[in-house]
């Protein structure tokens, strides 16, 4: 996408410019995993007799182009998307899960990506956008149409984020060898670099009833695992082994963590000591495969991204 063990060191305000000739590098190789077709999907979730039940698949988006980054609005009744109908630029689009309507939320000449409503606020979303010098920067974008407006205006290189409280971010940013992960304070603008070389996956989570990060770790046997990281103690621990290569997954208020892998949507309980993963429902007939997911405020639904030929 365009835009998308080492001791903590503490800095003080940065700004981390890329070079343009490899900021330009990564743009493009993004851009071609978004010239691929993605589509987003929802289903519903229930539990019966203690069993997980899901129910059919229902389209959110239907075309040939590039359908990507689903969150769900705080009440669960809309869910926001970036879209990308060419191959020039993408904007953010919103979808009202009663009435079934897609609206444009942006349409600009920079392109915008990975919506997310912000905690402090009611009407306002926090998006990434590349800027026309081809910078990445950190924006909020208010619901009545008027400029976003930047958070984080010292950087320059933000990919992937997860709000972890109101002021407080789990960041991946485009800098160092692989990218760098950070926890980055919005109040003083500053950061705590925790892996300053890579080798960690681009989703980023809040653990469910904790103020934990989640990320997957990326050993060098080539297992991904899925890690805590507690901003308290610094401290971090392994939570499940992914199948395979997934990177991706997504927290329930089941406190249990879902994936896909071939068409099947898993889950696994990593507060059962050997818990192991189990499949929820087969949607390779259906959905095919998908990668990306994001949970309903509820936990009564869940959002798939599906994929054609190799994962983006």
């Amino acid at each position: 996408m365009k835009i998308y063990d080492i001791a903590p060191t503490k800095i003080g305000t940065m700004k981390n410019r890329i070079l343009t000739v490899i900021l330009l590098s990564l743009n493009l190789s993004f851009a071609v995993a978004q010239s691929s077709s993605t589509e987003i999907w929802l289903i519903d979730l229930a539990t019966k007799d203690g069993k997980q039940i899901a129910g059919a698949p229902a389209r959110v988006t239907d075309n040939d182009f590039y359908d990507n980054q689903p969150c769900f609005s705080k009440d669960g009744s809309m869910i926001w998307f970036a879209s990308m109908p060419d191959t020039i630029q993408s904007d953010i689009y919103s979808y009202n899960l009663k009435t079934k309507e897609t609206k444009q939320v942006t349409s600009t000449p920079e392109s915008e990506y990975q919506p997310y409503p912000i905690p402090f606020y009611r009407d306002k979303l926090s998006i990434i956008r590349v800027d026309i010098d081809k910078a990445q920067r950190f924006y909020e974008l208010p619901f009545d149409g008027s400029e976003p407006g930047l958070l984080i205006p010292n950087e320059d290189s933000v990919a992937y984020y997860c709000w972890m409280n109101d002021t407080t971010l789990g960041t991946y940013m485009l800098n160092g060898g692989g990218g760098s992960l950070q926890q980055f304070d919005l109040i003083p603008q500053q950061s705590i670099i925790l892996m300053p070389f890579g080798g960690f996956g681009r989703c980023l989570a809040k653990i469910p009833g904790s103020a934990d990060l989640s990320y997957i770790l990326k050993n060098s046997d080539g297992k991904n695992i899925l890690t805590k990281f507690n901003f308290t103690t610094q401290e971090r621990s392994p939570l499940a082994e992914m199948p395979g290569d997934i990177e991706d997954y997504c927290w329930g208020n089941d406190m249990k963590v879902y994936i896909g892998n071939g068409g099947k949507l898993f889950s696994i309980d990593t507060h059962e000591e050997g818990a192991k993963w189990v499949e929820v429902a087969d949607f390779s007939k259906t959905v095919g495969t998908f990668y990306r997911l994001t949970m309903s405020p509820k936990g009564d639904k869940i959002a798939l991204v599906s994929y054609k030929g190799k994962r983006p």
